[in-house]
């Protein structure tokens, strides 16, 4: 393979494949970053990151992390699983051509990062087996992702009724304490965008919430950025308050790094290792 030659011209390559995402952003301008150069920033990634096996065999990653200034991230979000479906296709179409091998599908996730400039991107590819991945191969499976011990409610009746959400049966912590609910508290959600594609939306019940990698927390975050006990909600005083518990990494509210606590309104986000959250309440 002559790696050279193939990369002289990497927009021509992969322009055609992105046409039907591109028509779905209809912000992107041409002094914003294109998805054709995050394209082209993966397949990098991928022949930068090859490992040679036994008999000549080159092993392309087979996971990979996109790390996008805070506005860059908030304007293709809308579009991530629609760009990320079509980023997938290219570099499985590349292992082809180059008889990679890949031991499950790409899996892309697209995160915010504050430290980052407007158009810069940075990628990381790392070759994982299935088995670590919720033995989907298509993706980190969403209960090993979150795990809320938690049971679905039925779709709201009416229009204006909520979002379709999750929440402690019968009003319970794990091992069946009671949850004293506050009374007049609103009804409150967080939708949790995963960074393989999709979402997962969660109810707020009790009137705190743990989220971390530990097991004992109420919202279980696999990833090795988040600290084994990294943050809480909290509803007091009539309001609810998002805390950074002493985390290694941090929190990043509204694009900024997040100063201990803050105040949630509805409408707010944050960031948590790759995996953000959108608050969202009714009174």
């Amino acid at each position: 393979m002559n790696r050279v030659s193939s990369r002289q011209n990497p927009f021509l390559k992969i322009q055609s494949f992105l046409e039907g995402a591109m028509d779905k952003i209809t912000a992107v301008g041409p002094g914003e970053l294109q998805p054709a150069e995050i394209a082209h920033k993966l397949i990098n990634a991928m022949e930068d990151n090859l490992q040679v096996q036994a008999g000549g065999i080159r092993l392309a990653p087979n996971v990979y992390d996109v790390y996008l200034s805070i506005d860059d991230h908030r304007r293709l979000s809308p579009n991530e699983a629609d760009l990320i479906k079509e980023w997938r296709r290219e570099l499985e179409k590349r292992a082809r051509q180059y008889h990679y091998q890949l031991r499950t599908s790409p899996i892309i996730r697209m995160h915010g990062d504050s430290s980052l400039h407007r158009k810069i991107v940075h990628v990381t590819a790392e070759v994982k087996d299935a088995e670590h991945l919720g033995g989907s191969g298509s993706g980190i499976a969403a209960t090993q992702v979150f795990n809320v011990q938690a049971m679905p409610l039925p779709r709201p009746s009416s229009p204006d009724a909520g979002n379709p959400s999750f929440a402690y049966p019968g009003g319970s912590f794990p091992g069946g304490a009671s949850v004293p609910v506050p009374p007049g508290k609103p009804q409150a959600w967080l939708t949790i965008r995963l960074p393989q594609g999709g979402q997962e939306i969660y109810r707020i019940e009790k009137p705190e919430i743990n989220i971390g990698r530990q097991r004992s927390n109420d919202i279980i975050v696999e990833d090795k950025r988040v600290s084994r006990n990294h943050a809480t909600i909290r509803y007091q005083n009539g309001q609810f308050t998002l805390f950074d518990r002493n985390s290694v990494n941090g929190i990043i509210y509204n694009g900024k790094r997040l100063d201990k606590q803050q105040t949630l309104r509805s409408g707010d986000y944050f960031t948590i290792g790759s995996y953000d959250f959108y608050f969202d309440e009714r009174r």
